[in-house]
């Protein structure tokens, strides 16, 4: 390892570089690209937020991780609309990314593979995408790293990162579900770490240990207060409760055969054998410290393996580590293309490479975006919700996606995915819907049996057609009413009313 003092030389410059070439690199894409809601946890975030912005406590759903939305209506404060102030909270999360990121890369490999690495984190496609959504994935990602270098050097150095690991992890099990199962599991990474070493790292992993195990006892007894029900974490529950091993197998393979990849990126696969595999002379590896990585690596693919989600969202972090390697793996070609003849000008080719790669990829879907018929986001969501709003009195619409009503600042409920024509149109009506919106990107999908309502004129008695919107091509979007459905609509109510009212005198 590399002494205490030459560490330092330079880091602050390098910490201050790549930060404000992360923020340059989010702040383009987030108003290059369009913007919307895109999945129907983001509307619950909002909702939570909104909830603790009004102190409404006992409002808000215990699935939902608490410190992202928490955040959220804290910048709320300054950012009057609730979805650009949990944009806000993901974006200077993701930007802090490469500080963490960073620390652990020159811990590991050196200050050349550290640049490298937060290079490639700054400008990667993946993570400047996620800082402009709403969504805990950013926070998560970056509590990640900073819990595990912390513990690290809080096992190694003490003082004041011991202090702070325990926050850091309990921070991260706030914000998301897999983060109650890496706060447990971290004491087996610290075993790892400290295997074979003198006692004092050992001892050290005591006040670590009590901590965590107080702040989660702290967390039980708040959400019992608050819920009714004892438990750490209502999502890593529910996900344990519910796992099933065929879509868990199937899922794994999704993972390790194309998402992996995929996100990789040919770059930072290419270079990723090397930075794990090829020996190196003039450093010695610090192969506990690789081997307590890559743990947390192996057990974020297993948590979202058993999420049985195989969205890229939930590698974020395990795509970050891997990318050290990588970066150890492209520093150590360059150093190779340096001996060759001409070899002041091949050593930096491997880096433009990768420069080139990520840029050409984000250029690639920002010109998607902006020039394809259909943008890659529902926008068309957006449209049909705003005219629902300026148009139309408020009322509980029947549709598939939830970010319709979002924008329309109406409730929403849909139908079942085997609901024929009938059935749907009758659920609408026996829950006291108002609208029935359709649409060409997923509903018809989804629910084929609706696709004939997409054309007006396939639509039965009962539903009037109020207005057709293509604001891009196969991206239609037909918005009926249900009429003579008042008495339904009012009886619906009625129930609502009466449930939401038992529900709040059963709360502690």
């Amino acid at each position: 390892m590399e002494a205490q003092g030459n560490k330092c030389d330079g880091a602050w410059r390098d910490y201050a570089f790549f930060l404000a070439l992360a923020l340059a690199f989010r702040l383009f894409l987030l108003f290059a690209t369009p913007n919307i809601i895109d999945t129907a946890d983001a509307i619950h975030y909002i909702d939570t937020a909104k909830h603790l912005a009004a102190a409404e406590f006992r409002e808000c759903d215990p699935k939902i991780p608490v410190l992202y939305p928490l955040l959220g209506a804290v910048v709320h404060r300054l950012v009057d609309d609730f979805e650009w102030a949990c944009i806000v909270v993901s974006l200077i999360a993701s930007t802090l990314l490469v500080v963490p990121l960073y620390a652990l890369a020159r811990e590991m490999h050196g200050r050349g593979a550290a640049r490298i690495a937060a290079l490639a984190v700054a400008i990667g496609p993946w993570f400047g995408d996620y800082a402009g959504r709403v969504g805990p994935d950013a926070l998560g990602c970056t509590l990640w790293f900073a819990s595990i270098v912390l513990l690290a050097r809080g096992l190694r150095r003490g003082r004041g990162w011991l202090a702070a690991a325990p926050w850091a992890f309990f921070a991260l099990h706030l914000t998301r579900p897999e983060g109650t199962v890496l706060v447990a599991a971290s004491v087996g990474a610290a075993l790892l770490l400290c295997a074979g070493s003198d006692n004092r790292k050992l001892l050290r992993l005591v006040p670590f240990v009590a901590m965590c195990a107080v702040l989660l006892a702290l967390n039980i007894l708040v959400n019992r207060a608050i819920t009714g029900q004892a438990t750490a974490n209502v999502r890593t529950q529910i996900a344990l409760s519910e796992m099933d091993y065929v879509p868990m197998a199937a899922t794994g393979i999704k993972l390790f055969g194309e998402v992996l990849p995929i996100m990789l990126g040919p770059a930072l696969l290419l270079f990723l054998g090397v930075g794990f595999f090829r020996p190196e002379h003039a450093r010695r590896r610090d192969a506990r410290l690789e081997l307590y990585v890559l743990y947390f690596a192996a057990l974020q693919l297993l948590a979202a393996t058993v999420l049985m989600s195989p969205e890229p969202r939930y590698l974020m972090s395990v795509i970050a580590a891997l990318s050290i390697w990588s970066a150890r793996g492209l520093v150590l070609v360059s150093v190779q293309a340096g001996e060759l003849r001409w070899g002041r000008w091949l050593r930096p080719l491997p880096a433009v490479f990768l420069v080139g790669l990520l840029l050409t990829g984000t250029a690639t879907s920002v010109a998607a975006d902006r020039f394809r018929g259909r943008p890659g986001a529902p926008l068309e969501y957006k449209a049909a919700g705003r005219w629902m709003k300026a148009h139309l009195e408020p009322g509980l619409i029947f549709t598939r996606k939830p970010q319709v009503g979002y924008y329309a600042d109406m409730p929403t409920t849909g139908p079942d995915l085997d609901d024929t024509l009938e059935e749907a149109v009758r659920r609408a009506r026996s829950v006291g819907a108002r609208y029935i919106v359709i649409d060409e990107r997923y509903t018809v999908h989804m629910v084929p049996s609706l696709k004939p309502l997409l054309e007006p004129a396939n639509a039965p008695a009962g539903l009037e057609l109020l207005v057709e919107l293509r604001p891009y091509p196969e991206s239609k979007v037909v918005i009926y009413e249900l009429v003579g459905g008042k008495e339904g609509r009012e009886k619906a109510e009625f129930t609502r009313q009466e449930t939401e009212s038992r529900s709040k005198r059963a709360l502690p």
